[in-house]
């Protein structure tokens, strides 16, 4: 698996964990990295909720780092080196850092500068928790790349960083989310760590079969001169259409907002998620602290009632004191059904100025 992927060699069966999904991994490995509030996990900022609930049951402590947006949503590393320190100073023990490639909720996809970076976290003794469980990319000179190629391309001591990272069947491409599979891999971890995780695991006994075929299937597609050519032909016109249209409705996403009132995006990268800013005005800010609700929440809501249109608010994932975002995402197939989607967004957003223009 570790060598179609990466190139690198073959990953090791005794390193692999399979999971109901993703979260099950992170679940985990947060359950075995957190022993008191004291304990802080890195979390970049916008998140993925699900780390934020986690660390808080856990009992532990987040961490937030900020991502910049004015550079695609890419790592700040000041930041990161300014929130390592503010944590231990008040008395922290940063214990791990997530990261989230290609973006949850941004759609960005990190440069290899960008991950080399993030290895500072070997100088800091704090394990990288790699969720990448995303691997469709449409910006022009993106690429995925793991953090288990960069790592062992950048030789002694970095190679030898503490890393899990993660994956899904229930995103990436075929985005089943209903089918609830994938697995985690580990790397450099003390082995008597490794036989805990392997006991933790134990306790869940296996994950679902259905999942684990699902998962099978997506890391060992059918090929040529394996399977026959009928089957491999129509799994590659199947890719080709649904990734097809993904890409290009990250481009007219990215475009639509762009040109929209009182809206900017950054290049949606990858992923499935676009998270435009929206400039709210003083009147419309102050209609939702009359309503005792963020800002971005009454402008999704007033969205959906008026449209239909679903999404998230920025307030959901995180993000900088005054600004102001929304997640929604490509999926809306076909291609000119997202149209439709997106000119009933523009009219609203249009009418909602109108109203609250000062």
């Amino acid at each position: 698996m570790g060598n179609q992927r990466d190139s690198i060699g073959d990953s090791s069966a005794h390193n692999i964990y399979l999971t109901n999904g993703a979260s099950e991994g992170v679940r985990q490995v947060l359950n075995m990295a957190i022993r008191s509030k004291e304990d802080g996990i890195m979390v970049p900022i916008p998140q993925y909720p699900l780390y934020s609930a986690l660390i808080t049951l856990q009992g532990g402590t987040m961490v937030p780092y900020y991502l910049d947006e004015p550079k695609n949503w890419g790592l700040d590393i000041k930041d990161l080196e300014y929130r390592v320190k503010k944590a231990k100073d008040e008395g922290l023990n940063v214990r791990s850092m997530v990261v989230i490639n290609p973006g949850n909720p941004t759609g960005q996809v990190l440069t290899e500068q960008n991950i080399r970076e993030i290895i500072l976290c070997y100088e800091n003794s704090i394990l990288i928790m790699a969720d990448e469980v995303y691997k469709n990319v449409y910006s022009e000179g993106s690429q995925f790349l793991s953090f288990r190629k960069v790592l062992n391309g950048m030789g002694a001591p970095y190679k030898d960083n503490e890393l899990i990272s993660f994956h899904s069947i229930s995103k990436g491409l075929m985005g089943e989310c209903g089918l609830r599979g994938g697995y985690m891999e580990t790397h450099n971890i003390d082995p008597f760590v490794e036989e805990m995780f392997y006991k933790l695991k134990s306790i869940e006994l296996c994950s679902n079969t259905i999942g684990q075929l699902g998962t099978l299937l997506m890391i060992n597609p059918p090929k040529r001169g394996v399977e026959a050519d009928e089957v491999v032909d129509l799994y590659e016109k199947e890719q080709g259409e649904i990734y097809g249209g993904l890409k290009e409705r990250a481009k007219m996403l990215t475009a639509t907002f762009n040109k929209m009132e009182r809206t900017s995006c950054s290049e949606i990268q990858g992923a499935m998620y676009g998270f435009p800013r929206i400039h709210l005005t003083q009147s419309a800010i102050k209609a939702a602290k009359e309503q005792g609700v963020q800002p971005d929440f009454f402008y999704c809501m007033q969205m959906v009632n008026e449209t239909g249109i679903m999404t998230v608010p920025g307030s959901g994932f995180g993000q900088r004191d005054g600004e102001f975002h929304y997640r929604i995402t490509n999926l809306v197939s076909p291609t000119s059904e997202m149209r439709a989607t997106l000119d009933r967004l523009e009219a609203f957003n249009s009418e909602f100025y109108a109203k609250y223009s000062q």
